[in-house]
């Protein structure tokens, strides 16, 4: 195996053009017990990439141990596994995987990564490795807040679901999975992602910038917050009361608030945030919840699933090579995307 691979690293924060540096840098090491080093094929740009690289987070990341430089960002994984680490069965060498993996700072910006072999699967056959780079951390990203609302999928046939921001990558893999089980949905896009929602299969869809969904919506069963924080008291009024319904956000305060205050200072006040909605929402017998990525096999092979049936499809707004990343994650940044961003790996 070569002893150097291209990859995409930071060795600061800062903006795309002055910190992305393509260069080459050493291959991973072997894997270790439980894990595959895999040849990536491709990979995607997700926001939270261009906030850790903008310094989002680097308080908790710190904590962690995974705050230090030089880094590789980067999360979704579609490739080929070239080698097995010890106790490792149900994959080997030349199995097309993808999946996510967890916060490092040996991400999947490079031509190889190790990841737990729990953190991936099979790739679909119907996918191209670019498709299947689109899914994987946007769409796990959102089960977990489906999952903390309350939602579950043996049970989600005739279940109302709201997701606000339905063109994003997270919302596009989300709606999809969410009515392929039988849910309701409804979304908020622009003008421009209007269409896309509807073709993706959303039952209503409203414009964020003329309509207000809260004013059309009433006793669903749960909201997602995939964009926009301040309209939580809205998405929360479109509730019903009682067990069996939540919300859950993904853009919530705490790495902001412990990025500004520090740990201490800045995680009291995020407790104290957190413990006075969710107490709120108890009295109503709903969920309430402030939910990240978390890697979920079950999830992910409930997505490969749905994509090899055909009821789950990537939708990419543009792919780029890896050299390119910098334009890659500016183009990130301006919000025009409808979609997923996907990198192409030589």
């Amino acid at each position: 195996m070569k002893r150097a691979m291209q990859a995409v690293r930071i060795s600061g924060f800062g903006s795309a053009e002055d910190v992305l540096e393509y260069a080459d840098v050493p291959v991973p090491r072997p894997p270790g017990k439980g894990e595959v080093l895999v040849r990536l094929r491709a990979t995607s740009v997700n926001p939270i990439d261009c906030r850790r690289r903008g310094g989002y987070g680097r308080a908790l990341l710190r904590l962690r141990g995974i705050g230090g430089f030089p880094q590789i960002l980067g999360s979704d994984i579609s490739g080929e596994v070239v080698a097995v680490g010890p106790g490792v069965s149900e994959l080997q060498a030349g199995d097309a995987v993808f999946g996510a993996k967890s916060p490092s700072i040996h991400g999947t910006y490079a031509q190889y990564c190790l990841v737990k072999a729990a953190e991936v699967v099979r790739k679909p056959a119907s996918l191209s490795f670019a498709e299947a780079a689109a899914l994987p951390y946007a769409f796990l990203s959102a089960w977990a807040g489906l999952t903390d609302a309350g939602f579950r999928a043996e049970a989600a046939t005739g279940r109302r679901v709201f997701l606000q921001g339905g063109t994003g990558g997270t919302g596009v893999v989300t709606l999809q999975v969410c009515r392929a089980l039988g849910a309701h949905v409804a979304v908020t896009a622009g003008p421009q992602g209007i269409d896309l929602c509807r073709r993706l299969g959303a039952n209503e869809v409203f414009d964020y910038r003329t309509q207000d969904f809260s004013r059309h919506l009433d006793r669903y069963d749960f909201a997602i917050c995939l964009a926009d924080q301040s309209e939580e008291a809205k998405m929360i009024s479109i509730l019903r009361p009682g067990p069996g319904t939540g919300y859950a956000t993904l853009v919530h305060p705490l790495m902001s608030l412990v990025d500004a205050k520090g740990l201490l200072r800045g995680g009291i006040q995020a407790v104290r945030i957190f413990l006075r909605e969710r107490s709120s929402q108890k009295r109503h017998r709903r969920a309430y919840a402030w939910s990240l990525f978390r890697p979920d096999r079950a999830a992910l092979e409930l997505l490969a699933e749905l994509a090899e049936k055909g009821t789950v499809q990537a939708v990419i707004d543009r792919a780029y090579p890896l050299s390119a990343m910098a334009e890659a994650h500016e183009y990130s940044e301006s919000g025009r995307a409808k979609g997923k961003i996907v990198i192409e790996i030589e």
